[in-house]
């Protein structure tokens, strides 16, 4: 509404889909369905109606419009759904049509793009974690967290019985599975270097039980439980 859009009609999600290839082979009927082990994306398509605010000429608002969308820089970001109140989505803009109706009112549809996971609300807030406790997984899928380790030295993180190494470390870095990232504790500056296993921590269905030998570090860890779109 800041930028004059308003959401026309009902807003629906398509379910998350399995990225499966169809493979055609010779002399046998049917496909053969071979799985690629994930989800894919959803893009979905929303209508909306611009209104002209002020004096700006339609035209005007359309590229205030287009510049608030193009704001994210392509990348995916947050969105909240009043309807669906516990969760939060993450998605991306893909593109938009602009139709004018008058001088007043412009039909604008806009397509995004959406993870196939959406977290829970309660998940997005961090846990200080104690030595040899239990995270409790309270989605339905396994989670790609947020582990942000603070202090100085060498530390090896224990989940389950999954062991991942993390080496020099000068203060603190930021783990972050679902981005594929690792940074410093401000987050700017790449430490790359300092993670020794690979892939990045998941927190699987059910408890992780989650250790550290080294007890000058503290454990911090935003869960991000999530369940299918």
């Amino acid at each position: 509404e800041a930028v004059g859009l308003r959401l026309l009609g009902k807003v629906e999600f398509s379910q998350a889909q399995r990225d499966i290839t169809e493979v055609v082979v010779p002399g046998r009927d049917g496909i053969v369905l071979i799985s690629n082990e994930r989800l894919d994306k959803i893009n979905q398509n929303f209508s909306f109606r611009l209104k002209r605010i002020g004096s700006n000429t339609l035209e005007q608002q359309m590229q205030v419009v287009k510049e608030w969308l193009d704001k994210p820089k392509g990348a995916f970001t947050s969105f909240l759904w009043e309807a669906d109140e516990l969760y939060q989505y993450q998605g991306r803009f893909i593109s938009a049509t602009y139709s004018r109706e008058n001088n007043v009112f412009m039909a604008v549809d806009i397509t995004f793009q959406f993870q196939p996971i959406k977290f829970l609300k309660v998940g997005l807030n961090p846990v200080t974690v104690t030595n040899g406790s239990a995270l409790k997984n309270i989605g339905k899928t396994a989670s790609r967290p947020v582990i942000t380790l603070t202090g100085t030295g060498n530390v090896t993180l224990n989940i389950n019985t999954k062991i991942y190494v993390f080496k020099n470390i000068n203060g603190g870095i930021v783990v972050d599975s679902e981005n594929e990232v690792v940074t410093s504790l401000d987050g700017y500056q790449p430490q790359w270097d300092k993670a020794y296993t690979w892939p990045l921590p998941v927190l699987g269905l059910g408890d992780s039980k989650i250790s550290w030998d080294n007890s000058a570090f503290k454990v911090s860890i935003i869960p991000r439980w999530g369940v299918l779109v």
